[in-house]
């Protein structure tokens, strides 16, 4: 009887490991398929917008540097020699100069030349803001380190990459459906399951994101969508910014520049009054913190929607040129403006100033348009990832009213507050500098800010 009872215990530990062991086997099959055939569970966030907008300092954007410059630099798509023709062409310095870049760094080019410009820039820690390009190639970088991290993920990854050649062909041939079919010596490709909807795999922005460094993808990551100079009286962008909601009038007293900042600086602290007010059209323009506009943004469409078309719609720098022309700056007084929210009906239709100092936004994306230039706006993508040319914003002291006007304190006379008046505050407020094809020159000067000049720079791109 003793005997049976021990039989008995034994068998049963046997059953009890047996079940034991099943359950973490069974655990990580469960794991493997789920990951195989894609469960319904959602992705984790790839995009890593947490660092939107960046205020630049006055070290970063120097404006009464003697010496130094500021370099802006429109769309690159990895054309790495032409990068290299401009900046020789500027005789950048990279001990005085400051670079700013404009987003889209790579694609469009070969692999490694797209490869050879995140170096340069991550390498030397450019600033700039981060493109739609861009984004792609960061949030399949991001999606890699997921997949690698799921059972069977890496190896899956490995297999796909040694049979690139067997979809780079079928690709080349305009066999899309080629994504979707597994190789013969692949079980399970099932890109569908694996990756968000309507991502398109194994194209430009997977083999960059697929090749580059890991700290190449920590600086894609690090890049605002929007950097913004107050000093300067200047925002960078990839795509575009409004100086209103369209959904609104612009005297609608929740649009930003409808009235004066409440701040408690001086009365006539110019800057502050300037910051203030730059900083609420990044906070309280709702388009403006959305990370799709401020990275696709080309046009305005009926009812205030934005568009990425260049067809349809209002161009975003013609609204923003609308608004910035009407800023009535210095000569009006803050009572007179402050009424402005208050007024309605046929006063408000014949508006003609607001309650704000005009500032410059300057993009690049639009290349459709060529270089585009107006009064308060610069476009800078010049179509050098269609074999066009690559262009540069150059600033100095020269370009910014802080070094004509050093304290940022203005007390008008009533002679000179009469003449601003009766004469427009800033002669061809509402002109249009444009160059749909650049002239045999590479070299232009445009007006900049309140008062001062820069210049335009161009290559041809090859």
């Amino acid at each position: 009887m003793a005997r049976c009872i021990s039989n008995y215990g034994f068998l049963l530990g046997i059953v009890i490991v047996i079940l034991f062991l099943w359950t973490i086997v069974a655990g990580d099959l469960r794991n493997r398929v789920s990951f195989w055939t894609g469960s319904k569970s959602k992705f984790p966030d790839f995009s890593h917008y947490e660092n939107f907008t960046h205020t630049l300092s006055n070290e970063q954007f120097p404006t009464n540097g003697i010496d130094r410059r500021i370099i802006v630099i429109g769309d690159l798509h990895g054309m790495n020699e032409s990068l290299t023709a401009l900046l020789n062409r500027i005789s950048f310095d990279t001990q005085k100069d400051v670079l700013i870049h404009l987003g889209d760094l790579t694609t469009k080019g070969p692999l490694q030349d797209s490869l050879a410009v995140l170096s340069f820039m991550e390498s030397n820690q450019i600033l700039g803001v981060r493109g739609n390009n861009d984004q792609e190639v960061l949030e399949w970088r991001a999606w890699m380190y997921w997949i690698v991290s799921q059972p069977g993920g890496r190896e899956w990854l490995i297999e796909v990459d040694d049979h690139w050649s067997d979809y780079e062909l079928a690709l080349e041939k305009g066999d899309m459906s080629a994504l979707d079919l597994p190789p013969s010596s692949m079980k399970k490709p099932d890109w569908g399951n694996k990756v968000p909807k309507g991502w398109k795999p194994l194209g430009d922005h997977y083999q960059v994101a697929r090749a580059m460094s890991r700290s190449q993808y920590s600086y894609l990551r690090s890049l605002p969508l929007v950097l913004y100079a107050p000093v300067g009286h200047v925002f960078f962008v990839h795509a575009g910014l409004l100086a209103a909601d369209p959904s609104r009038k612009p005297t609608h007293p929740k649009q930003p520049l409808s009235h004066w900042p409440l701040i408690k600086q001086r009365k006539h602290d110019i800057a502050a009054i300037q910051k203030a007010q730059g900083l609420a059209l990044l906070s309280e323009i709702p388009q403006n913190q959305d990370p799709w506009v401020v990275q696709n943004l080309r046009s305005v469409r009926k009812k205030g929607k934005p568009t990425r078309s260049s067809n349809k719609g209002t161009p975003f720098s013609d609204l923003w040129n609308e608004i910035m022309s009407k800023c009535s700056g210095f000569h009006d007084s803050n009572a007179r403006l402050g009424s402005v929210t208050r007024l309605t009906g046929y006063q408000e239709s014949r508006l003609t100033h607001l309650p704000c100092y005009p500032s410059t936004v300057v993009y690049g994306h639009a290349a459709g348009r060529g270089l585009d230039v107006k009064r308060w706006s610069i476009g800078l993508d010049s179509g050098c990832g269609q074999g066009r040319r690559l262009s540069a914003l150059v600033l100095d002291a020269k370009s910014f009213s802080s070094g004509a006007f050093s304290d940022h304190t203005f007390d008008f006379s009533s002679e000179a507050t009469d003449r601003l008046h009766a004469e427009p505050l800033f002669p061809g407020a509402v002109q249009h500098h444009t160059f749909q094809t650049l002239p045999s020159a590479t070299d232009s000067r445009i007006k900049f800010d309140h008062a001062g000049e820069a210049r335009i720079i161009s290559v041809k791109c090859h």
